[in-house]
């Protein structure tokens, strides 16, 4: 038994020397087998040669074949580093500016957008003297430096200028066929060295079909001026279209008051409101009313028109429908929970509908209901009006023309003012009071009518205890209140 046992591990030794000879040589044939170890001069040549036609080719399909990748799609995330070293490069002057200045002209310059729609065009916003047009060419910055397109800008002033001197304008530069232009400039031709704005709105854009959108609803209100300080009724307003649906508010921003500032930050961080500096003020005189040349200015109110346009081309293709709208005004719904709801319901019969119109119905903030015992008492300190104080509205008068507000489809839109479309695509629907209305909190406009006459109307009161509780929660988050047992239960 013991011999066995010898004999045994004998074998066994043997076996794993012989195991261990043929993995030594097996080693040594695959390092003779590599093909890199004799040519290793060759294969980085090899290498540099497939990055460098890789490279070339990629190249080759952005620039000339043009391929439009989706925006999402792995293949344009990995080709964008590619695009990005690709675009073109104007060694003039580029400003991303809000407004500019022509030189020697009275045009001024808000953005420029790809546009085809219609045509093959760049729409240039802008704010032009209307009596005496400057001309302008258009000069493009094209990928191919050797590529050239100068023409003389088309003018389209809106209709809707309210007679005062300088007006919204559309100013339209014709686009080559072969060729999808980065920037492009407005300018005299007494001008050496004119100024170019980057096109905004891509091809890929443009040209698809089904967007993927960033927001279902957006907000566009222009323009808060005039060290504006009603704060609490801007609290409630957000807090009230974030109810409704709202997923972004852009606010065009010439001016307001420390107070305001530190609400508009407060938003701004929670990515809920952007800001659009709007320095109108610097360029133009404008005017802070209606109707020229009562309320002195060579603009209407700001240049709100041209704000609103404005924001219709910068997000046409980042939300699925955007409402127009200031900040005294909320678009309630009467027999629907929230927009959404009420858009589903508004396009059942007729899905073509780009345009729903909502009629104004004043709420005169110089009467207050005095039985409401909901708001808290720390809102006393906090300046600007409660509209929740505020239930009785003036009766519309059946032969005057009311004012209206709209929610559109972005995309069907060509020109719009303050409260109707100059030009569209589509349907336009006058939305019934009975299935929403445009609640308007300001100063009375039928000033000596008789209080009996004013109609009560809560149609606030199913949002209004979530909506305290909303406002609450912002007061003490910015340190304005510190409010005990404010409830939890909030509904984002």
């Amino acid at each position: 038994m013991h011999t066995s046992i010898v004999q045994l591990n004998a074998i066994s030794v043997q076996w794993k020397n012989l195991r261990k000879e043929d993995n030594n040589l097996y080693l040594g044939y695959l390092s003779g087998m590599n093909p890199c170890t004799s040519f290793r001069k060759l294969c980085k040549v090899f290498s540099v040669i497939f990055a460098t036609f890789s490279l070339v080719y990629l190249a080759y399909i952005i620039v000339f074949v043009k391929v439009a990748l989706p925006e999402d799609s792995l293949t344009s995330y990995f080709l964008r580093p590619v695009k990005l070293i690709l675009e073109p490069v104007c060694k003039l002057n580029i400003t991303d500016d809000t407004i500019i200045k022509v030189k020697n002209s009275r045009t001024f310059l808000v953005s420029a957008y790809l546009d085809f729609r219609g045509s093959r065009i760049v729409r240039i916003l802008g704010i032009t003297y209307r009596y005496e047009p400057d001309s302008l060419l258009c000069d493009f910055c094209f990928l191919n430096p050797n590529n050239s397109s100068i023409n003389f800008a088309e003018y389209q002033v809106h209709t809707d200028h309210f007679n005062f001197p300088y007006g919204t304008t559309d100013l339209l530069c014709n686009v080559p066929d072969d060729e999808d232009p980065g920037y492009v400039s407005l300018y005299r031709m007494d001008d050496p060295a004119p100024v170019f704005l980057k096109i905004k709105n891509t091809v890929e854009q443009v040209n698809k079909l089904e967007p993927k959108f960033q927001y279902n609803i957006l907000i566009c209100v222009s323009a808060m001026f005039g060290a504006y300080s009603n704060v609490l009724q801007f609290i409630q307003s957000m807090e009230m279209y974030r109810i409704l649906g709202a997923e972004k508010v852009i606010i065009y921003h010439t001016e307001s008051s420390p107070d305001m500032k530190t609400i508009l930050s407060y938003y701004v961080n929670i990515k809920f409101v952007e800001l659009i500096s709007w320095p109108i003020t610097s360029f133009i005189n404008v005017s802070k009313g209606w109707h020229y040349p009562d309320h002195p200015g060579d603009l209407h109110y700001f240049g709100q028109t041209a704000a609103l346009n404005d924001c219709i081309y910068r997000n046409m293709y980042k939300s699925k429908y955007i409402a127009l709208n200031d900040l005294d005004e909320l678009i309630i719904p009467v027999v629907h929970k929230d927009w959404p709801e009420m858009m589903n319901y508004l396009l059942r019969d007729d899905p073509n509908l780009n345009v729903f119109i909502f009629e104004n119905h004043l709420f005169p903030t110089t009467l207050q209901d005095k039985t409401n015992g909901l708001t808290p008492e720390e809102w006393i300190s906090i300046p600007g009006v409660n509209i929740l104080h505020h239930v009785y509205r003036e009766p519309n008068l059946p032969n005057e023309n009311n004012p209206t507000k709209m929610i559109i489809n972005p995309r069907s839109i060509v020109k719009v003012s303050v409260h109707v479309p100059l030009e569209f695509m589509g349907n336009q629907y006058q939305v019934p009071s009975d299935i929403a209305k445009l609640c308007h909190y300001r100063e009375p406009k039928q000033r000596d009518l008789d209080p009996s006459l004013l109609i009560e109307d809560h149609i606030l009161s199913e949002y209004e205890i979530n909506l305290i509780e909303r406002v609450n929660r912002v007061l003490m988050d910015v340190n304005y209140i510190k409010v005990k047992n404010v409830s939890h239960r909030l509904t984002f």
